[in-house]
């Protein structure tokens, strides 16, 4: 699990730098565990294209309460096997934005706003059952789909995910977008933190928050004129070098019987999920 990094000691610029050095530890962690070869890391993009939209699909589209917490259980399940830390898996996929939508969507379940049955509280002020679940739909959803979406970007290179989405027919258009955008987020970062480690090391006492915070509004600009500049040179070096758009991988992806017994085995469990949605309700 990363462990946060202070690169400069204390004060606005050296947070900065902070989570800039957290931006790139979490690539080099990504990258460490889409290679160690374990139960997701071994099967073909495509297919785990294809099962996570068809999970993700699923638990928007369903309104039990117990499929949608079948459909956690398995997507940590699948976590566990593919040798995730199961304590990074649930804080970025549950801790946060999940809870945080449950808990906005509170006020649309009390009878401020919603009259039905109450579950919780007295007879001025409740909570009722419809609104509840609401709520916990939504967190619920939220989750599932950040969980499967987890899965498939920690257990699947960058390059082989963006080759699999071209071999699935996705618009080169909308892949190269997809490319640059990851592209350019690591080339500002970086950018952004030469410059204040250059501000850092050329001051001489403490930086206050304020005068740091300037900084930063100061150096938006010229960061994204420097980065746009130095992204025109890497494109013109990319085409004479042969770039047409097209992803390449050293991966040779070809679908093996592994790939399709785990398709298989996911359209078994979204049956399963079905069925036990009629009887749950």
């Amino acid at each position: 699990m990363r462990k946060s990094v202070n690169v400069c000691g204390t004060g606005f610029l050296a947070h900065t730098l902070d989570r800039f050095a957290a931006l790139f530890e979490n690539e080099l962690y990504n990258d460490y565990y889409s290679r160690n070869g374990k139960m997701l890391q071994s099967l073909d993009p495509r297919i785990k294209v294809i099962v996570v939209l068809a999970f993700i699909i699923y638990g928007n589209f369903t309104t039990s309460l117990v499929i949608l917490l079948a459909l956690g259980i398995v997507a940590a399940l699948y976590a566990a096997a593919s040798g995730l830390p199961m304590s990074s898996y649930l804080r970025r996929t549950w801790l946060y934005l999940p809870a945080l939508l449950f808990l906005c969507s509170l006020p649309g379940a009390s009878s401020l706003l919603t009259h039905g049955t109450p579950l919780i509280g007295n007879e001025t002020f409740y909570f009722t059952a419809a609104g509840l679940q609401m709520a916990c739909r939504i967190g619920l959803r939220t989750g599932d789909s950040l969980a499967f979406a987890f899965l498939l970007l920690m257990t699947t290179r960058w390059t082989d995910l963006m080759a699999g989405l071209r071999a699935l027919h996705l618009p080169s258009l909308f892949i190269s977008v997809l490319n640059m955008a990851y592209r350019y987020i690591f080339l500002i970062a970086e950018t952004g933190s030469s410059m204040m480690q250059a501000r850092y090391l050329r001051t001489v006492g403490r930086i206050s928050a304020r005068s740091g915070r300037q900084y930063m509004g100061n150096s938006f600009g010229r960061i994204f004129v420097s980065v746009h500049s130095f992204s025109e040179n890497i494109y013109d070096a990319m085409v004479l070098r042969g770039y047409d758009g097209t992803p390449r991988t050293m991966r040779c992806l070809k679908i093996q019987a592994a790939d399709w017994l785990f398709l298989l085995i996911n359209i078994i469990i979204l049956m399963i999920l079905t069925v036990g949605g009629f009887i749950f309700g």
